[in-house]
């Protein structure tokens, strides 16, 4: 079973997420394990997201991240109640500007270039 919002080898997704065809594998849209991925549950679960999911996603997205560790990342904290535990999230709750580098475990993430 295929995602959804992949029709004719394109992913509607993209719309939302303009620089996800960089970092998304084809393959995964195409399988079963469609619904874990964090840019379709952004999209179509948005009652189980953090509050600043929609900043982050696009940050992350700008990235050369792999996707395996975005989709981790993401149901490990945006999707979960363990989001208050995500530094982004605590740096967004005080009111701060997130350094788009800031890793949710408080690493420092390289920026594309």
């Amino acid at each position: 079973m295929s995602c959804p919002m992949y029709k004719d080898f394109t992913r509607e997704c993209v719309e939302e997420f303009e620089e996800i065809i960089y970092i998304s594998n084809l393959d995964f849209c195409d399988s079963d394990r469609y619904k874990e991925c964090p840019f379709y549950r952004h999209i179509n679960e948005p009652e189980k997201r953090c509050e600043y999911a929609d900043k982050c996603m696009n940050d992350i997205s700008i990235r050369e991240t792999p996707f395996e560790q975005i989709m981790e990342c993401a149901n490990t904290y945006c999707f979960t109640e363990n989001r208050v535990n995500c530094e982004r999230y605590k740096v967004m709750k005080a009111g701060k500007t997130v350094p788009e580098s800031l890793g949710v475990d408080g690493s420092r993430i390289e920026l594309k270039t």
